[in-house]
């Protein structure tokens, strides 16, 4: 029982490795690298 629920979760851990990153998940992601970069440049010029 325990070697059928370890290939079973194998199996599906090798398939969600295999998917793809949905566009709008890849649009998100930009989006929010960009925000973090103006942050960034925005608390550089603080002088706390």
């Amino acid at each position: 029982m325990q070697e059928q629920i370890d290939e079973n979760l194998r199996r599906v851990y090798a398939q969600a490795v295999e998917e793809q990153v949905p566009d709008r998940f890849l649009k998100l992601l930009e989006q929010l690298r960009g925000d973090g970069e103006d942050v960034a440049k925005a608390n550089n010029g603080d002088t706390k």
